[in-house]
């Protein structure tokens, strides 16, 4: 029987029994009631870890930076990362990317994300007609 409101009338007839002799109907009535209350201490537990969870998960939500192709992790005013944008977008993970000489490459997909140049004055090609990098889905 899962616990509600009208449990609290089960106290007021356990105790009835008990003052008619009763003692076996009391019992019975009482041991329903605290299984009833161990099971929504459990419940309510598991409620709690669950709000947390989505708490933790909102505070690291509103703590993500996006530069166009990847995430940036901001804690105490300092940039952490870069992480993928495949990964966290997909499963909400933070896989570090690692970084090379010309790009990132994530461990966890296999992406790659081209490195930025620092300036692109008076260069041509595909890059300068994007005006910024795309990553790169691998298989």
């Amino acid at each position: 029987m899962a616990p509600t409101l009208s449990s609290g009338m089960e106290f007021k007839r356990a105790l009835e029994l008990a003052h008619n002799g009763d003692l076996d109907g009391a019992r019975a009535i009482l041991g329903r009631l605290q299984g009833d209350y161990l099971r929504l201490c459990e419940e309510n537990e598991a409620l709690r870890r669950q709000m947390d969870e989505v708490a933790r998960v909102l505070d690291l939500a509103e703590n993500m930076e996006f530069d166009g192709q990847k995430y940036w992790l901001l804690e105490n005013f300092k940039k952490k990362g870069p992480f993928c944008q495949v990964c966290y977008d997909r499963e909400a993970l933070l896989v570090r990317l690692q970084e090379h000489d010309k790009h990132w490459h994530c461990q966890g997909c296999g992406n790659l994300y081209l490195k930025r140049r620092a300036s692109n004055a008076g260069k041509t090609g595909l890059r300068s007609v994007l005006g910024k990098t795309i990553p790169l889905f691998g298989d």
